[in-house]
């Protein structure tokens, strides 16, 4: 029955978007032409296109409703679809050289209208299924089987997860029909759940095993594993909280990925590629603003020009990062300044009587940053990622801050996702750096080059607000 209402809602959903484009399609020839009567060329176009955008929804499970996320079910993921199905629509015209035959604002309308017309569909669509899955109504119907105390653990759990699963009841080996765990009803063992399975009231089953019950553990496995349910089985307590990201096997001895590597092979060429490319770009258009900002800085606060500090990079590497100067060098007795070695946990405060005016506006701005293009181009750095931290920052806090050292599995960043959502200065708590190292991570463990480029847009954004920089 829940497979059954999965595929309807996705007919549903792809029916839905398949009539709102060919709607689109319509409106857009009436309004260029003053008709609703469609040549056939356009008639066979609107197909096409409607036809060619299922195909791409379908081939990158747009469709695939997970009633545990209805993240899956992403307006990104339709505009994806659509930017990609006009490509090919656009490319096909003018390989069979009909692109005459098609008039250039009809099309430019079907391209706007359809992305519009499917982000209303979809936000539509993610508005339904929220309320009806808050209602419990597509909740995972659940059996825990197992040994008496982990099912007792197990059922603690599942009743106090909102919005979860629907338990159907604990089976225990033993167990007496009619008793009840936490209001939840005890059944027999494997058979007495096979029966509830055979009349279709259980989609998954969850077995909870002591370490030596590994013969219970293999008798249930064998006594279901022929079941139309999902099998899992629980993890020990002590890893309750770790992300499991799947199994491996190493050497054939199988084992949970706990963490791996976020950006290698060719993700990590694209995303050099794009250092290399617009880091290049940037430093080849930003070279006179950078080339006047060094003889303001000499003119004004003399040499030198470039401040340098060591900080962590990838691999908790040391690498010697670039900006321009934007304080006196040792000025007013304040230790260190901004030229020593490093500044002693000493962060940029609103009104610090190190920066100076020109120092103060390029800060705000960001362009005491440019120098770091540099960097990007040697290697030490990427375009976005983790702003590193002062040597001694990184001691510091590595202390006091689970994961923080996380940061350096990637390399660092001129900008990066807590700088975009108002963490780009002075963190003068412990909860603002905690907030920031959690930002961090979350990049890292989630990077793709979409996000990168997202990333840059909304520092462009950020850079002309100006918060949180001085």
């Amino acid at each position: 029955m829940r497979n059954k209402t999965l595929i309807w809602m996705a007919v549903w959903l792809a029916s839905l978007e398949a009539l709102a484009l060919y709607a689109i399609n319509i409106i857009a020839y009436a309004v260029r032409n003053g008709s609703f009567e469609l040549p056939e060329r356009y008639l066979l176009g609107g197909l096409f296109i409607c036809a060619l955008y299922l195909i791409c929804g379908i081939s990158q499970n747009s469709y695939a409703f997970d009633r545990s996320d209805a993240r899956r079910i992403h307006v990104m993921q339709a505009l994806r679809c659509w930017i990609g199905t006009m490509i090919i629509f656009v490319v096909a015209l003018y390989a069979f050289k009909i692109s005459e035959d098609f008039s250039r604002f009809w099309l430019l309308v079907v391209v706007l209208g359809g992305g519009v017309a499917l982000i209303v569909v979809r936000v539509s669509v993610l508005a339904w299924v929220s309320k009806v899955r808050r209602s419990g109504r597509f909740a995972n119907r659940v059996a825990v089987l197992g040994s008496p105390r982990l099912v007792n653990e197990a059922v603690q759990i599942l009743l106090t997860h909102r919005g979860g699963p629907r338990l159907v009841g604990g089976f225990v080996s033993g167990g007496i029909p009619g008793e009840t765990l936490q209001g939840v009803p005890l059944h027999g063992s494997e058979e007495s759940l096979r029966r509830i399975i055979a009349a279709g009231r259980v989609d998954d089953v969850l077995l909870c095993y002591e370490p030596d019950e590994e013969a219970a553990f293999r008798a249930a496995l064998a006594t279901l594993k022929d079941q139309p349910v999902n099998i899992r089985l629980r993890l020990p307590s002590y890893l309750h909280g770790v992300p499991a990201l799947g199994i491996d096997r190493i050497a054939g001895q199988a084992g949970l990925i706990l963490a791996d590597l976020p950006i290698v092979g060719w993700e990590s060429v694209q995303k050099r590629c794009v250092d290399l490319v617009l880091g290049g770009l940037l430093l080849i258009v930003l070279a006179p603003v950078m080339l006047l900002i060094a003889l303001a800085i000499m003119i004004t606060m003399g040499r030198p020009v470039l401040f340098r500090q060591k900080r962590y990079g990838f691999n908790n590497d040391e690498f010697m990062v670039l900006k321009f100067r934007s304080m006196v060098r040792d000025g007013d007795g304040i230790a260190g300044g901004e030229t020593g070695p490093d500044p002693l946990l000493r962060q940029a405060t609103r009104d610090d009587p190190r920066i100076t005016a020109l120092g103060r506006f390029l800060r705000r701005s960001s362009l005491d940053e440019l120098p770091q293009l540099l960097n990007v181009l040697g290697g030490s750095m990427s375009l976005v990622g983790p702003r590193p931290h002062a040597v001694s920052h990184n001691e510091h806090y590595a202390g006091l801050i689970d994961g923080y050292l996380g940061r350096h599995r990637v390399k660092p960043g001129i900008t990066g996702w807590a700088q975009v959502n108002g963490l780009r200065g002075e963190t003068d708590t412990l909860d603002k750096m905690r907030h920031r190292v959690e930002l961090d991570l979350h990049y890292i463990e989630n990077w793709s080059l979409g996000f990168d480029l997202k990333i840059l847009a909304l520092t462009v954004i950020e850079v002309g607000i100006g918060r949180s920089a001085y």
